[in-house]
């Protein structure tokens, strides 16, 4: 499995599946880039696009840095950008999960040239900034205490089927640091993401599970952009949601054909 080390000198595994137009594909916390495979989406998006797979600092082979600095919303995006220039991609789509759509949000933010589309899977909260401080310090607190069991039993209260085990145990298998460091660093932005949403005029969809998002406030953010859409799963939540590939794909594929480099269509 290869490797490139970003600019503050971290180790980041990383593969290529398929042949196409690049597609750069970002976890959020927990879990390996093989769940992108293991939940049924390399197979097919290989058939259309050159898919990057990212084992992003603190998951996988990639290496555990220590402290919030680490995991900087900033770190994140630079780590992209390395890797984008490490394998000389002039332009990618970016498809993000939890976490890892605001890395693809503050690509297309800053770096627009370089993202020719954007996915985002899972719903676009907005926070106020003493939520986000009391939700920070709370859930420190709690993965210090208990690793990654109280976020397990939320997600299975947010769905109506319960989490597979082995989603659970893969989860359980990632280092829970990096959590606690992404979760102190996001005190630490500069950046908002709900504030880039006007810039950013990548064509972008998002979809989010109805229960992970009750009051939609998705399509407000969708309503906030200049070229985005949202598609809207009832029943699932954040996690089954995601592991619903058969949902999600007649979704994306069709949004990434419409907009591919090569290929007819806006954008």
């Amino acid at each position: 499995m290869p490797f490139l080390v970003s600019p503050d000198g971290v180790r980041l595994s990383y593969s290529i599946r398929g042949d196409g137009p690049w597609l750069l594909l970002h976890l959020g916390a927990g879990c390996d880039a093989s769940l992108w495979d293991a939940a049924g989406y390399v197979g097919p998006l290989s058939q259309q696009y050159r898919c990057i797979l990212l084992d992003h600092r603190g998951h996988g082979p990639s290496d555990r840095p220590r402290g919030a600095a680490a995991y900087h919303i900033d770190r994140y995006e630079s780590d992209v950008l390395a890797l984008l220039e490490h394998l000389k991609v002039e332009r990618t789509a970016f498809w993000g999960y939890s976490a890892g759509v605001d890395t693809g949000l503050k690509l297309a933010d800053n770096h627009p040239n370089r993202v020719w589309a954007l996915v985002g899977r899972g719903g676009m909260g907005h926070t106020t900034r003493e939520e986000m401080e009391e939700v920070v310090d709370r859930r420190v607190i709690e993965m210090r205490e208990h690793g990654w069991e109280p976020m397990l039993d939320r997600f299975d209260a947010n769905e109506r089927q319960e989490v597979p085990g082995w989603m659970k145990d893969r989860i359980r298998a990632t280092d829970a640091q990096q959590f606690t460091d992404y979760l102190q660093a996001a005190l630490t932005w500069e950046w908002d993401d709900w504030d880039a949403l006007p810039r950013i005029g990548t064509p972008t969809l998002f979809v989010a599970g109805g229960l992970e998002d009750p009051d939609d406030e998705t399509a407000v953010a969708v309503s906030r952009m200049q070229n985005a859409n949202r598609i809207r799963l009832d029943g699932l939540g954040h996690i089954n949601a995601f592991l619903g590939s058969e949902l999600v794909l007649p979704h994306v594929l069709p949004f990434l054909a419409r907009y591919a480099p090569g290929r007819e269509g806006p954008g």
